[in-house]
């Protein structure tokens, strides 16, 4: 899929953001363009909502350790989240052409360790986006209004 002018700005800012270390750069871009091109806002930033909890979630989780209190309803909570994510990413892929579709159900919508592991690359860049867009809303909520 080739990415607008907007969609590829936002990326080559993520990339700077993370030291070029996006992990599924052309997907989020994938998923953004078409999140655009489909007047689907509202979806894509569940997306990256659900992506930034689950990436949350992941390093909680790599932290705590299994036999830390509270570890298994941490797990439930990372499974769910992770159901959740995949569920939307359905949805954003039905809009997506024949081979892009069979390209996303062969990378997130399996059932085994490497889709855990591609969704959660995935999570990590939606987490990367979350935060740049809670930073630019942080600095337009604290910047000097004019009267």
């Amino acid at each position: 899929m080739n990415f607008s002018p907007d969609t590829e700005a936002v990326l080559q800012h993520l990339d700077g953001k993370t030291n070029n270390n996006l992990r599924k750069r052309n997907d989020l871009g994938t998923i953004l363009e078409t999140g655009a091109e489909n007047d689907a806002f509202e979806l894509v930033n569940s997306i990256i909502f659900t992506g930034a909890a689950l990436w949350k979630l992941f390093n909680t989780l790599k932290k705590t350790g299994p036999d830390a209190e509270g570890y298994k309803t941490l797990e439930k909570e990372f499974a769910n989240v992770l159901n959740d994510l995949r569920a939307q990413l359905a949805e954003i892929a039905g809009l997506f052409d024949e081979q892009l579709l069979k390209r996303f159900e062969d990378i997130y919508f399996g059932m085994n360790q490497g889709v855990i592991r591609n969704v959660t690359d995935l999570a990590h860049d939606l987490g990367a986006l979350k935060s740049v867009q809670n930073d630019q809303k942080y600095n337009a909520d604290n910047s000097p209004s004019e009267n």
